[in-house]
């Protein structure tokens, strides 16, 4: 089995899901910030989708992100990205000042999955296997100091990003919502 087709369901399921959890939310629901809590609904998605599509584009494949290489700077612009260019780092006011486009926005999450998608069913054997370095996780994560290629995809188009969404029904709960709809 490819690398692609053992994604292949979590893959579709992650980035199709924010339809679901923000289906009939209005901008401003979207936009708010918990008193406690500087992240946003766009915030937060805007941030997972495109710390993967950098992280996965940057340091697997070796190529400009989608963000960079398909124009979504016009569709989803943010004035102040952080450093990296995926929020790291941001105020609650440079947060609170990103006001983004939900349909926007769940348009690039599935062009980073697709381009995710095309790059992981090439993925096989040895190369899905190579250890990459993640000298900048040591800070965060101590104990990661490397992983594979297939675990790096699956930490970041899997982990991270279902970790956000846990995030952004947290945020639908302040709001008094439920945040998934089961």
């Amino acid at each position: 089995m490819s690398v692609g087709d053992s994604l292949r369901k979590n893959l579709e399921f992650w980035h199709w899901y924010p339809r679901l959890i923000c289906e009939g939310l209005t901008g401003d629901q979207l936009h708010w910030q918990p008193e406690d809590h500087p992240n946003h609904i766009m915030f937060t998605l805007w941030h997972a989708y495109r710390s993967e599509d950098e992280i996965v584009h940057g340091l697997l494949i070796g190529q400009p992100s989608v963000f960079t290489s398909d124009g979504w700077a016009e569709r989803l612009p943010v004035a102040e990205p952080g450093s990296p260019p995926f929020g790291s780092g941001l105020s609650r006011e440079q947060i609170g000042q990103i006001h983004l486009r939900l349909e926007d926005l769940l348009d690039y999450a599935e062009a980073v999955r697709q381009a995710i998608q095309t790059y992981a069913d090439g993925l096989d054997g040895e190369a899905a296997t190579h250890e990459i370095p993640l000298p900048f996780f040591q800070d965060v994560y101590p104990i990661i100091s490397s992983a594979s290629r297939e675990d790096i995809l699956s930490f970041f188009c899997i982990g991270h990003t279902a970790e956000h969404l846990g995030e952004v029904q947290y945020v639908k709960g302040r709001m008094g919502m439920k945040g998934a709809p089961l």
